[in-house]
């Protein structure tokens, strides 16, 4: 990858995260991924019998196991996801779980293993680590191999391995043959089921030949000999070209971890897994890096599109359900921080008052949008394919309308409201001047009553003094006239 790709990868890849982790309730798991048993089921698989009363049966898958979906739910981005196939009893769960103790350190968890005809993995088992030499995480898919018991849970097994790894692993035990070119043509296989030219599926591809009997001859010699199409017929030449068009190849072999080779095979292992952790890319969807979350969401649109016990795949039509599910939570996150900012500007259609004129407030409300709708479209414009992708506008442009029409209606209701109460306080204020006037010109009609009565009263205390006085006086001097006389 570029330095430029990388940068974009970067910058696309936070803004998946923050619009994401804003969409999604983040309450804290009740247990961490990492104290969860492992490895578990990818998915749930069922038997059903092929035919009423058959003794056949055949194997389907119905859904994310919960376990699996407990532990990926909590991935943040980046994930790098590493795909283990091939023909059975070939050592693909012994050598995954080998990478990983190189990788961590630790020998905590291992993929079921053992000697025998048996196969140990059924459908698809899971583990998952932190990436000791960068971000994010590593999910290692141990895949049900090939030429066992029973064939008819391959179709899911190949198709998710396809669709959600970043890198593949094709074994076969001893010598890589064409033979075990037919795994890796089923993976193409699963490309061929849809309609579309371009399918979204793993390109980085790994020939592993483990218990190989080539251990004198380089591994460059071994996988040009192996895809040569100058010696083969007609169908072998057309099934290598379409391997070295549509994969990015490269070739290892693995010896016998028996007695005096227990040294070399832990050297092929390190080997191995320094370059798998060198060269680790994200999963991407939609031209987007994604979180566990989406990795459950695309299993689950995938096993939807399984018919008739798996027998037909249509990846496309996956991506672009998935790329429409991120559209549209990314929509409805920018549309949830545009309510808060409207909220903020006292502009929600429940906040409205009246007072405020209608235009004011959607100038406003517009600015808020427009600075949300910036970062939803620069979200939605990195997603492929583009039409899936359309859905945020279409969510947006919907809100937004039912939006403006509720904030003319409780503008107008308000405004009507407001007119009604001013109605009836101008009524009021009338009445109350009314009232008030009435009760100064009693008052006013009151004080000049009491001057007037007070003035009555006064006259008549002057007259009352004044004859009372002459009559003291007139008795006065009647006595002193008598006393004389």
């Amino acid at each position: 990858m570029t330095a430029m790709a990388s940068a974009m990868a970067l910058d696309v890849s936070s803004t998946f995260n923050n619009l994401m982790s804003r969409t999604r309730a983040r309450k804290p798991p009740a247990i961490h991924w990492k104290e969860l048993p492992q490895p578990v089921p990818l998915v749930k698989v069922v038997a059903q019998p092929v035919a009423p009363g058959s003794t056949s049966i055949k194997y389907c898958a119905t859904g994310v196991n919960p376990d699996a979906e407990a532990i990926l739910s909590q991935l943040p981005v980046p994930i790098h996801i590493v795909a283990f196939i091939g023909f059975g009893r070939s050592g693909k769960s012994y050598t995954a779980t080998k990478v990983r103790a190189h990788l961590t350190g630790n020998e905590d968890h291992a993929f079921a293993s053992a000697p025998g005809n048996v196969p140990c993995t059924h459908g698809i088992d899971m583990m998952v680590f932190d990436n000791p030499h960068g971000p994010g995480t590593i999910v290692f898919l141990d895949c049900e191999g090939g030429a066992n018991h029973n064939q008819t849970a391959l179709p899911f097994v190949i198709g998710l391995a396809a669709r959600l790894s970043t890198k593949l692993y094709a074994f076969e035990r001893g010598c890589f043959t064409t033979g075990g070119l037919d795994t890796v043509m089923q993976v193409i296989n699963m490309g061929n089921a849809t309609s579309a030219d371009d399918v979204d599926i793993c390109r980085e591809l790994v020939l592993v030949e483990n218990m190989s009997i080539n251990g004198d001859i380089p591994d460059r010699r071994l996988l040009d000999d192996l895809l040569c199409e100058e010696d083969g017929d007609e169908q072998t030449n057309r099934v290598r070209r379409l391997i070295r068009q549509r994969f990015d190849v490269s070739f290892c072999k693995l010896p016998f971890n028996v007695g005096g080779n227990i040294m070399m095979h832990e050297e092929a292992i390190a080997a191995l897994a320094d370059t798998l952790s060198e060269n680790l890319s994200p999963l991407v969807i939609g031209g987007v890096p994604v979180d566990g979350a989406v990795v459950c969401q695309l299993i689950s649109e995938l096993l939807t599109q399984i018919r008739d016990g798996g027998n037909r795949f249509n990846m496309v039509t996956a991506t672009e359900a998935l790329v429409a599910n991120m559209a549209a939570e990314a929509a409805n996150t920018v549309w949830t921080d545009f309510i808060e900012k409207v909220r903020k500007q006292q502009n929600h259609p429940v906040q409205i008052n009246g007072r405020k004129h209608l235009r004011t407030i959607l100038r406003e409300i517009e600015g808020a949008a427009n600075q949300c709708l910036n970062e939803l479209e620069g979200f939605t414009s990195k997603l492929v394919p583009n039409e899936p992708a359309a859905v945020a506008k279409q969510t947006w442009d919907r809100n937004y309308r039912n939006f403006e029409i509720d904030i003319r209606a409780a503008h107008q209701r308000k405004s009507e409201e407001l007119a009604r109460y001013t109605q009836w306080a101008d009524r009021i204020n009338r009445l109350v001047n009314e009232i008030v006037s009435q009760v100064v010109e009693a008052i006013r009609q009151f004080v000049r009553f009491a001057r007037f009565s007070t003035s009555l009263v006064l006259m008549g205390n002057y007259y009352f003094w004044r004859h009372s006085f002459n009559l003291v006086t007139g008795i006065a001097q009647g006595v002193i006239s008598g006393a004389t006389s």
